[in-house]
C-alpha cells in the first residue's frame, strides 16, 4: 500500500542521512534533552512527553521552560526547512546548524499557519458529529471513556483531519523551496492518492505510540533513561515526520519514484 511506501520512504530518507540529520537538528534533540532533565517528572505530567497531567499542573522552572519551548518551536521551523532544502535541493547544512534562510522561514511559517486554519475549521463540524456519537457511551462515566469511544473518536475527527492536513501539504515543502503553492493547486496535486493519506496516518499513529512506549514505562522507574529516550523519540518524530512531507511532495508534485 502506497502509504505504508511513503511512511517506509521517509524513515529511510532520515536513517540513510543520519549525519546530515544530526547536523541539520541537533540543536532541536539538546533542547528537547533539556527541557526533559529539567522538567524531571513534569515532562511526562505536563503533557510534554507521553501522557497529559492534571490540570493546573505546571513544570519546575515554567519560565524557563516557557523560553526553551518558544526556542523549540523556532527551531523546529528552522530545521524543517532547511530538511526540506537538503533533500529536495541538496543545499548542506552547517558543520553544527542549519543554513538561516528567513525568508523561506517566513514563508513556511504562513503556509503552516494556513494548512491549520483550515484543518481547524474542517475539524469543528466533525467535533460536534463525535460528540453525538460518543456521548451514549461516555454518559455514565465521563473521567474513563473507555477504548471504544476514543477510537470512534479517532475515526471521527483525526482521520479525516490528517487526510485533509496531508492533502495539503505540499504547501510546506513548496514554500521551503520558494515555490510556493496555492491551497487549490496542493489538493489537486494529491488528487491521486486515494486512501494512502488514511493508511499513511494508521501507520504513523501506531509507529509513533510504539517508539514512545519504553519512555512510559521506564517513567517511574528510570526517569533519566525515561526522559532521554522520550527526547529522542520526539527529536526522531519530528524528522520522520518533515520527511513524510518531503516525500508527499517529492512523489506526488515533483513525480519522483517511492523507495520503499
Amino acid at each position: 500500500m502506497e502509504g505504508v511506501r511513503i511512511f517506509i520512504h521517509a524513515v529511510r530518507m532520515v536513517l540513510g542521512n543520519l549525519n546530515v540529520a544530526l547536523r541539520v537538528s541537533g540543536a532541536l534533540l539538546a533542547i528537547h534533552l533539556v527541557i526533559g532533565l529539567m522538567a524531571g517528572e513534569a515532562y511526562f505530567s505536563s503533557g510534554m512527553g507521553m501522557s497529559g497531567g492534571a490540570p493546573g499542573e505546571m513544570p519546575q522552572f515554567s519560565g524557563l521552560m516557557f523560553l526553551l519551548s518558544v526556542l523549540q518551536i523556532i527551531f523546529g521551523l528552522w530545521i524543517a526547512v532547511a530538511w526540506h532544502r537538503f533533500i529536495l535541493l541538496e543545499e548542506q547544512p552547517g558543520a553544527f546548524l542549519p543554513v538561516w534562510n528567513g525568508a523561506a522561514i517566513w514563508s513556511y511559517f504562513k503556509a503552516g499557519f494556513v494548512l491549520a486554519l483550515i484543518v481547524i475549521v474542517a475539524v469543528i463540524p466533525m467535533m460536534f458529529l463525535a460528540g453525538l456519537v460518543v456521548l451514549p457511551f461516555v454518559a455514565g462515566d465521563m473521567g474513563s471513556p473507555g477504548l471504544l469511544p476514543g477510537l470512534i473518536g479517532f475515526a471521527i475527527m483525526y482521520l479525516p483531519a490528517a487526510y485533509i492536513a496531508y492533502r495539503i501539504s505540499p504547501m510546506l515543502p513548496s514554500a521551503a523551496v520558494g515555490k510556493r503553492m496555492t491551497v487549490k493547486e496542493a489538493w489537486q496535486s494529491t488528487s491521486t492518492s486515494g486512501l494512502s493519506f488514511v493508511v499513511l496516518t494508521l501507520v504513523s499513529v501506531l509507529a509513533g505510540w510504539l517508539i514512545y512506549m519504553p519512555a512510559g514505562l521506564l517513567a517511574g522507574n528510570a526517569l533519566i533513561i525515561a526522559v532521554i529516550w522520550a527526547a529522542l523519540a520526539q527529536w526522531l518524530s519530528i524528522l520522520v515526520g518533515a520527511s513524510i512531507l518531503t516525500t508527499i511532495y517529492g512523489h506526488y508534485v515533483q513525480k519522483r519514484e517511492l523507495n520503499a
